[in-house]
């Protein structure tokens, strides 16, 4: 055990202090018996009220009254460091500081952790776009979603039409549909965005630069620029197409099937129809004629005029 070590107490005022309660007072000779001069670790002890010396004599004290005011001490300590704490950061934002809202991330693994950790932080809701993994070509869920969503937070997310071009992405955004994400796809989705109940925001995107794709990312906390963010992430919301759930139901009369509602949504994603053939595990020829019929339903000439239809029929 070293706690006097840990309060800051050297080995050798620590080993002194505990021969002297093993053995009671001690002469300075017998102290030094095998090893060196004793003053420094004596004046250690002695500043923190642990030894008393008279005459030749070293007497230890009773450690609990020493280690209450010590921590009294370190209690006012710790509170004068947050008052200047405080103090310095006002006049570091009123100075060269105006930009602290922003923390700029040195690495995609960094931005990645970052990402991992909104699931434990997030209270109320996480509103997110996505590009896919920029760390990786893998793609993969974030930790601790499905444990944010079952105690309450609710997820808004737009994904990339490049996102859904990989099958085992789709699977995966379809599980996090099933498990009570609400999910939507854009076909133009720039960078990630995920903001945490308003409070702030993580920001990355990747562009190619010759060779290199080159990485950057960013913490954006309470300002103008995270108001901005917010705003950004409304309007994309408006625009995207809403993925529907594998455990969706609807009640309504004359309202399309699930697997409709996903050739639709797969449709408006712009996903070619050998990857929805992939995906439904059909021909492409059989999912053209069930295109086919979709417009003659509901008296669409084109794929772009069906998506509108859907649209006004709420469909989508």
């Amino acid at each position: 055990m070293h706690q006097l070590r840990a309060l800051g107490v050297s080995a050798e005022a620590e080993a002194i202090y505990l021969d002297l309660m093993k053995r009671g007072a001690l002469s300075i000779h017998e102290l030094t018996a095998g090893s060196g001069s004793v003053d420094d670790p004596l004046a250690e002890l002695a500043a923190v009220g642990l030894v008393d010396r008279a005459d030749d004599k070293v007497m230890p004290r009773p450690p609990h009254l020493a280690m209450e005011a010590l921590a009294q001490r370190h209690t006012r300590e710790v509170d004068l460091a947050r008052e200047c704490a405080a103090l310095l950061s006002d006049l570091w934002t009123a100075g060269v500081g105006q930009q602290t809202y922003v923390e700029l991330l040195p690495s995609a693994e960094t931005a990645r952790a970052v990402l991992n950790h909104v699931q434990v932080d997030a209270q109320l809701q996480v509103r997110a776009m996505t590009v896919g993994n920029l760390a990786s070509p893998d793609h993969q869920i974030v930790d601790g979603l499905f444990d944010a969503l079952g105690r309450g937070v609710t997820y808004e997310v737009i994904y990339g039409t490049q996102v859904l071009q990989s099958p085992t992405a789709l699977r995966m955004v379809q599980l996090c549909a099933d498990a009570g994400e609400q999910a939507r796809v854009f076909p133009q989705v720039p960078l990630n965005l995920t903001i945490v109940d308003d409070r702030w925001a993580l920001l990355s995107a990747r562009t190619p630069v010759g060779e290199i794709a080159s990485t950057a990312a960013m913490v954006v906390h309470h300002s103008p620029f995270l108001t901005g963010l917010v705003g950004l992430f409304d309007a994309f919301w408006r625009m995207a197409v809403p993925i529907t759930s594998g455990t969706e139901t609807s009640d309504s009369i004359g309202a399309p099937s699930l697997e409709t509602k996903r050739l639709l949504t797969y449709l408006s994603a712009g996903l070619t129809d050998e990857s929805i053939a992939r995906e439904f595990g059909l021909s492409e020829r059989t999912i053209a004629r069930r295109i086919s019929r979709l417009q003659e339903a509901l008296g669409a000439q084109t794929r772009f005029q069906l998506g509108v239809q859907a649209s006004r029929q709420q469909w989508l």
